[in-house]
């Protein structure tokens, strides 16, 4: 069984730690619940930290022109200069951080499809916004993963989500190690990060090759930026068929005809949408345990985060 590094996680302090919202309540969430067995988290609550209270009455965004406001109907008070330098405070506090996940369509927190009213009166709003705490964190992070807990009930944004969290943690453990670490990491994560981007992952393992050129901290400084830009490019079911197909190669003499059509027809449903990927991850691993290979049974790819979190569904 793989060991797995611990994410460093910022969540907000409403889902699963606090009942801070405004209503006074927390929010429970099975996947967040989950993972704080195997992450570290720092929860914040913005509202909270600008001072409002709990409970407390709602603020909205309002945008006029160009000015972006946090307005309170009830108080006719406005926050954006107090949520936008709590934002900064707090985010440069931040030391370490392998991703985030927050509160969706929260107009602090909201990650997008947030109400954007465009008057301070009531009126119909624009739902096309993002929250003024969320906007500063991918502003400083914008290579970090961020989610709101709602996207992440979506099995493919949830099964991205994690995989990039996991990979981040495990490259922060030996990004100031010395080459051979980045080498075996770069090794046993080729597959997955083919998944991403085969272009980038050829251009990383150049930089390796290239190690008599650079010094340790340039290969370091080069890998990591090609990681990061790799991990942030969304997901595609072909590429991973790709992989898939790509790893089925180390079996395909040693297979019957009919198993590898019934491979070839689980493929066909999972790039239609009918199966998540993990079926097809299991019928690889299947046949890795099978045939004994050695160098499949240490690609990441495989397991890219812990097995607990890999449910189909969560709430």
């Amino acid at each position: 069984m793989r060991k797995f590094e611990k994410p460093y996680l910022v969540s907000s302090k409403c889902i699963e730690f606090e009942p801070c919202r405004y209503n006074g309540l927390m929010i429970k969430n099975s996947l967040v619940e989950n993972l704080k067995e195997y992450a570290e988290f720092q929860p914040v609550c913005p509202e909270v930290g600008i001072g409002l209270g709990v409970p407390r009455d709602p603020v909205r965004v309002v945008k006029t022109g160009n000015e972006i406001e946090l307005f309170q109907p009830s108080t006719g008070k406005k926050f954006a200069h107090e949520m936008n330098k709590f934002s900064e405070s707090f985010l440069n506090s931040v030391k370490t951080v392998d991703g985030f996940i927050l509160k969706n369509k929260s107009p602090s927190c909201g990650v997008k499809a947030i109400n954007v009213f465009t008057t301070f009166e009531d009126s119909r709003p624009r739902k096309d916004g993002v929250g003024i705490f969320a906007k500063k964190v991918m502003e400083k992070f914008s290579n970090i993963p961020v989610e709101d807990e709602g996207r992440l009930r979506n099995l493919l944004i949830r099964e991205n989500f994690l995989t990039k969290i996991f990979t981040n943690a495990n490259f922060r453990k030996v990004r100031s190690g010395c080459f051979q670490d980045i080498l075996n990491f770069h090794t046993k994560n080729k597959l997955l990060l083919m998944s991403y981007s085969p272009e980038n992952t050829r251009k990383m393992g150049q930089i390796l090759s290239d190690r008599h050129e650079k010094s340790l901290k340039e290969i370091q400084d080069e890998y990591e930026y090609l990681l990061f830009e790799t991990l942030s490019k969304t997901h595609k079911v072909s590429l991973n068929i790709n992989v898939l197909m790509h790893a089925l190669g180390y079996f395909s003499k040693r297979l019957s005809h009919d198993e590898k059509d019934f491979f070839l027809d689980i493929l066909n449903e999972y790039k239609e949408g009918r199966i998540p990927l993990l079926v097809c991850l299991n019928m690889i691993k299947m046949w890795i345990i099978r045939f004994d290979q050695d160098y499949l049974v240490k690609q990441t790819f495989f397991e890219p985060y812990p097995r607990d979190l890999m449910h189909i569904t969560f709430i």
